[in-house]
């Protein structure tokens, strides 16, 4: 089975890291505004989030709604990812209600994708977080061992390893709005 492995990493100056994108010969989209609306099951402590558990994701995004299911492998960012458009938000809605989720988080952010050899590349800038890229990679061979490979990638474009973030967006949302 084929897996969702990426990196993300906070980025400082989003002109640069364009510009070497470019060098290397990769062709970022025009902007997209997406916005994801994130449920998680009821009862559970998002603190506690433990592998293996589902989360649900509402992406609205050009006019069109993106159901996503996600289920962790070794992190939040190594997954399992199954996604599909629905015609019907509010149905949607209901039935994930249904099945016991509720919404824990929004997340609003501008992104523009690029390809760079069998790496899909994402520029984000994400309201109340700032600025980030993603490098994923689609593969059924080990998780760290991309991983590794990614962070080698990040590296070439003058990322930090200390700049790499290990939670998704809607962790990172969640834990600034709960920070006690």
């Amino acid at each position: 089975m084929k897996y969702e492995i990426e990196v993300k990493a906070k980025v400082r100056d989003l002109n640069i890291l364009t510009a070497k994108l470019k060098e290397l010969g990769c062709v970022l989209s025009s902007p997209i505004i997406q916005n994801d609306y994130i449920y998680n099951q009821k009862g559970i402590d998002l603190k506690d989030h433990r592998h293996n558990m589902p989360v649900l994701r509402i992406r609205e995004q050009e006019g069109k709604t993106i159901f996503t299911v996600k289920k962790n492998r070794s992190d939040e960012l190594d997954c399992i990812e199954k996604e599909i458009e629905v015609s019907d938000k509010n149905m949607l809605k209901e039935i994930i209600e249904l099945l016991g989720f509720e919404q824990t988080v929004e997340v609003h952010k501008k992104r523009q994708k690029g390809k760079y050899g069998d790496y899909e590349i994402c520029l984000d800038e994400v309201q109340g977080l700032g600025s980030f890229i993603e490098v994923e990679k689609i593969s059924d061979e080990d998780g760290e061992t991309v991983k590794n490979e990614l962070l080698d990638f990040l590296k070439k474009l003058g990322i930090n390893k200390k700049d790499r973030v290990l939670i998704g967006y809607d962790s990172q949302i969640w834990l600034k709005n709960n920070a006690n």
